[in-house]
């Protein structure tokens, strides 16, 4: 009876440990999937998704700023499908009273130009090192009408050779805009491309097309996908 007990004991701790490895393993892949009831949004981080900030002598890991948004075929705001916590709640550390419009300049812009942003505290969240799941309502899409699908992504303090602290604050290199163009209802699986960046210093919600001065800005994601079932 002795042993038979040693025994169960022995495999139940050793399934906790494999239990525990592939969670462990699971988190480590730092992919995003957000559903939209159908749809679903997959940010696959490469390897600049951590980015880093040197404060004396430690370097801490800094997570990015991403927003999520779907626009009509004539280029109007639908709504927002993710958008990380700072920006939506506008709570930055030793930032000005405005906030960081200049985080995702594009995105602010958008709901700053539109009334139907009631939705945007249901959809915010802190950027993860792990997966984030987030399901939003799906009603505002027509079936077999023609959407875009946008991200915006941001690392502060993300400066190179060319986007210096003289010429961008605490940007560094400017948020960057992926896109990508669906039908509601049409079941297909589509990649998002960089299309191109944001203001540096918040003024406006334009997108720069190209990569003018984009260096490791470009490596904060590795994939994009929208997959519509």
């Amino acid at each position: 009876m002795k042993k038979y007990c040693l025994s169960l004991l022995f495999i139940i701790i050793n399934a906790i440990i494999l239990l525990c490895f592939i969670g462990c393993n699971s988190g480590s892949k730092h992919k995003s999937s957000i559903n939209l009831g159908g749809i679903e949004l997959s940010v696959e981080p490469g390897e600049r998704w951590l980015g880093k900030k040197k404060i004396f002598i430690f370097s801490l890991d800094r997570t990015p700023q991403m927003a999520a948004w779907i626009e009509n075929a004539q280029g109007n705001y639908v709504s927002t499908i993710i958008v990380t916590n700072k920006n939506a709640k506008n709570k930055w550390i030793s930032a000005p009273k405005e906030g960081r419009p200049e985080a995702l300049p594009v995105w602010n812009n958008k709901i700053q130009n539109n009334i139907n942003i009631s939705q945007i505290d249901s959809v915010s969240a802190a950027t993860s090192k792990g997966a984030v799941d987030v399901i939003i309502d799906n009603n505002s899409l027509i079936n077999e009408q023609e959407y875009s699908v946008y991200l915006e992504i941001n690392h502060s303090f993300d400066y190179n050779d060319f986007w210096t602290e003289n010429n961008s604050g605490v940007n560094g290199q400017p948020s960057l805009v992926y896109h990508a163009k669906f039908i509601a209802g049409v079941p297909g699986r589509i990649e998002l491309k960089p299309i191109g960046y944001g203001s540096v210093d918040g003024s406006d919600g334009n997108i720069i097309f190209g990569f003018n001065g984009i260096t490791t800005a470009l490596e904060i994601i590795k994939n994009v996908y929208l997959t519509v079932n």
